[in-house]
């Protein structure tokens, strides 16, 4: 009996060594574990004082840990949260949003990322780029991308003079504008207007004559608010037409016409879109132009349309690298 509860006893420190093992064990790894969690992003983010959801989302969406310590590394702003939101927001864009926030801090998140998308935080023809000719009919041509002094289409045809002012030959488009065009004039005339094109492809040499007969006559600051610099035109590309009607060209009283109205309400439908709206000249950078349309296909033209955006703001998010 008595080496039975001599085992017994045996049995029970055994077993009470084991429970402590286990208990140290799970304690250790307990421990263990809270202490790789302190050395979280999310733990860090919170202690740093943002909430659960604005963790969850800056987790989803900055995976390189040098952005994450930015944002460690800097005073809890849940400004650069609400960016993320923003519907035209761009990765690439991140600090370049920030700096510009900070800098203007009155100024709203949208407009934030939009100056920011369209290089509206340099001045017109500060920063420029190279065109992106392969893109096509997307191109994006303004002050700040430039098309080459030997870029000229390939695939320009004459506008018959039943859709145009001029001798026969001084009005040339890219054939797939001039196709749309037609389509579009037949719709306008159905319903009793006559479109009429004014003004059309442009060579750079052209453009430049243009520019520099308003600079002479008025200076290079109202030269620039109302034609492009040599390159930065849209008519070099063979896809911009200035459109008035068969009883007037006069870009003092066209936008006022229901001609004007009409290609407003339904250029899109044929791939065109008002370029120079009314109110965007902040961000195109030229005054209204109620004629100024562009050919950009009609997907993208019902997007800006409807979306009530410019080119420039489509480009950025949809087309540029």
């Amino acid at each position: 009996m008595a080496t039975r509860r001599k085992l017994k006893k045996q049995v029970y420190f055994v077993i009470g060594g084991l429970i402590l093992i286990i208990i140290a064990i799970v304690f250790g790894i307990s421990k263990y574990q809270e202490y790789k969690y302190h050395q979280t992003y999310e733990y860090k983010l919170l202690e740093h004082g943002y909430n659960d959801e604005e963790v969850t989302k800056i987790l989803d969406n900055f995976k390189d840990n040098a952005d994450l310590d930015y944002l460690l590394n800097n005073e809890k702003n849940s400004n650069i949260i609400k960016l993320l939101d923003e519907k035209y927001y761009l990765d690439k864009n991140f600090y370049e949003y920030v700096d510009y926030m900070n800098e203007f801090p009155d100024l709203e998140l949208k407009d934030v990322v939009r100056n920011i998308n369209i290089h509206l935080d340099k001045d017109f023809y500060e920063e420029t780029f190279d065109a992106n000719t392969s893109l096509d009919t997307s191109m994006l041509v303004n002050k700040h991308y430039l098309l080459s002094s030997d870029y000229a289409p390939d695939d320009l045809v004459n506008v018959s003079q039943t859709y145009s002012w001029g001798e026969l030959g001084s009005q040339r488009v890219r054939e797939v504008a001039y196709n749309a065009f037609l389509d579009m004039w037949n719709a306008a005339n159905e319903e009793g207007y006559y479109l009429m094109i004014n003004s059309s492809y442009r060579s750079y040499e052209d453009q430049e004559a243009v520019y520099n007969s308003y600079k002479s006559s008025s200076g290079e600051r109202y030269a620039d608010s109302i034609a492009a610099r040599p390159g930065s035109s849209e008519h070099q590309t063979g896809l911009a037409i200035d459109i008035f009607s068969k009883t007037n060209t006069n870009k003092n009283t066209f936008s006022e016409s229901a001609e004007a109205k009409w290609l407003a309400e339904n250029s899109y439908k044929y791939g065109f879109i008002l370029r120079y709206p009314e109110d965007k000249v902040d961000i195109t950078g030229y005054s209204y132009e109620s004629w100024h349309f562009r050919y950009v296909g009609e997907d993208i033209a019902t997007y800006i349309y409807e979306n009530d955006i410019t080119f420039e703001e489509y480009y950025a998010y949809f087309l540029e690298d």
